[in-house]
């Protein structure tokens, strides 16, 4: 099928609709989603189908509604019968996918659990525009499972790999246990190797050895409790709860910078290209990973600048932080050195 700029489809993989606003490649065209206008994503032609005649309802389409002989696959997952031999963890594997020329432009995704125990899981790859890919499941014992696609572009834009685990034991749910890993693309590419299960040559990166945890003495119900139980107080922490210290990490504490400037214009050049929601979007996906790394290094208090303008950005931040387990409050007070442009953050 032809798809022009302003063609209605439907996304395979969600059943979302979309409308095609530019072809990116041969392969690729950019799509700006109708339930949530402000967001364009790259997509494959192949991934993309028509929906129903006129009669297709606006908004997302459900599986049931795709056309005939069209529905989403399922996700793939091969398991062995046996133990492997030489186990080495759980790991993310991106497995190359060649196009019509035989050049790689995109990647499936895979999970590798080649341990006997099975995990609850939530990943995610985030570039420094945008998420290219997440997804949660159930990773069983000895298996391979497909969590998504993201493009070879996504390599050259400082892509970082989420994964959260929580092991399924005869007692229950353990605690979550969290990595996280930047890819750089020499050691991308020194990574490919021959990956059991899936029978391919591969770029595999182990996250986990182990997914076997330490268990909380009381078996907290949340996150808050857990960081209460298993704190080290520092000595400039500020009164009130306790805050969590990961000990290990001296030379990354030393390098952290206790604020962060969310102004557009200081994360990427040329943000003229870019309408609002993909600034905002930018935004706060840098407030993320700030965020994440300064309550795994331990740090008391830190600063987000956001400026004042029409305050959606202000808002954005403050309704994130109003669910973060881990933040004990936060204000937006006059400050000597920010003015009212920025919030500051307290941890747990």
């Amino acid at each position: 099928m032809l798809l022009v700029p302003g063609t209605r489809v439907l996304l395979r993989y969600t059943g979302e609709c979309a409308v095609v606003v530019s072809r990116i490649d041969d392969d690729t065209l950019m799509v700006r989603l109708e339930e949530a206008p402000e967001i364009e994503i790259p997509a494959f032609e192949e991934d993309l189908l028509l929906p129903p005649a006129a009669s297709a309802p606006k908004g997302p389409i459900g599986i049931e509604a795709l056309p005939h002989g069209q529905r989403a696959p399922q996700q793939r997952k091969i398991t062995s019968a046996q133990a492997l031999v030489q186990p080495q963890g759980v790991s993310v594997v991106f497995e190359p996918m060649p196009g019509r020329d035989g050049a790689v432009s995109r990647y499936t995704v895979w999970l590798l659990n080649d341990t006997d125990q099975e995990c609850l899981f939530e990943v995610a790859v985030q570039t420094t525009a945008r998420v290219a890919l997440e997804g949660e499941g159930k990773l069983d014992a000895t298996t391979v499972l497909e969590v998504g696609t993201i493009l070879a572009d996504d390599l050259s834009d400082r892509p970082e790999v989420h994964l959260t685990c929580r092991r399924i034991s005869t007692e229950g749910l353990e605690a979550p246990v969290e990595r996280r890993v930047r890819i750089r693309p020499k050691t991308f590419f020194n990574a490919r190797q021959s990956v059991p299960l899936l029978g391919v040559e591969a770029h595999r990166f182990v996250l986990f050895e182990q997914l076997a945890t330490e268990q909380p003495e009381q078996n907290p119900t949340d996150l808050r409790e857990y960081a209460r139980q298993h704190m080290r107080k520092r000595p400039d922490a500020p009164s009130g709860p306790p805050h969590l210290l990961d000990p290990y990490n001296v030379a990354e504490l030393a390098q952290f910078s206790h604020e962060i400037d969310l102004h557009a214009e200081k994360l990427l050049p040329n943000i003229e290209k870019l309408d609002p929601g993909q600034i905002l979007h930018l935004q706060l996906a840098h407030f993320r990973s700030f965020l994440d790394r300064a309550v795994r290094l331990g740090i008391p208090r830190v600063f987000v600048i956001h400026g004042v303008g029409e305050g959606k950005l202000r808002q954005a931040i403050a309704e994130e932080l109003r669910r973060h387990p881990m933040v004990w409050k936060f204000k937006n007070e006059y400050h000597h050195k920010y003015g009212y442009g920025a919030t500051e953050i307290i941890f747990y």
